[in-house]
């Protein structure tokens, strides 16, 4: 097995985790993409993940003011590439669920690596020094609001002969100003 994100785990409360840990089964990964066919594996498409990995995540984990949320791909193979993390406010109420991103993390609008389309997702993609690395902080004061986010993170997985697939793992987490 091959651990491809990290941020540590909080043995004792595994809903509100220091660092989300993602273990990939890459010789799973590598068999779904040469034994098996299949029409899926683009960006708009990418394969799930589902039944490849194991995570550390028990529920929905919440983060608070000020947590750093950081995503790193440690692949033992260069085929494997974090291409980035897409965020979406899933927020149930009655409003409209269009948020200023810029007020739940910190420098996205000066982070060039940041991309905001017009469905309103936050697109954040690793910086060329930091090439399998993401990371966000959540701004001081975020208030009374809290945000439930849905969250892609897309990597590709390239073979000898250069065919590039693409994966998707898609959990939730809570962004709230409490414990």
């Amino acid at each position: 097995m091959e651990n491809i994100m990290t941020k540590k785990p909080d043995p004792i409360n595994l809903t509100n985790p220091q660092q989300l840990i993602f273990v990939l089964r890459s010789e799973t990964l590598k068999k779904v993409v040469t034994d098996f066919k299949t029409t899926k594996g683009t960006m708009d498409e990418p394969l799930p993940t589902d039944g490849l990995l194991i995570p550390n995540i028990i529920g929905i984990p919440k983060f608070t003011p000020n947590h750093e949320i950081t995503f790193v791909l440690e692949p033992k193979e260069e085929s494997i590439q974090l291409c980035y993390v897409c965020f979406q406010n899933v927020t149930k109420s009655g409003r409209d669920n269009s948020i200023q991103w810029s007020s739940v993390f910190k420098n996205v609008s000066s982070d060039e690596s940041i991309t905001i389309p017009p469905d309103n997702s936050l697109y954040a993609a690793p910086h060329t020094s930091h090439k399998n690395t993401v990371s966000l902080t959540v701004q001081d004061n975020i208030g009374d609001e809290e945000y439930n986010l849905y969250y892609t993170i897309l990597f590709s997985y390239t073979l000898q002969n250069n065919a590039k697939f693409f994966f998707s793992i898609d959990p939730l987490m809570k962004i709230s100003s409490s414990t």
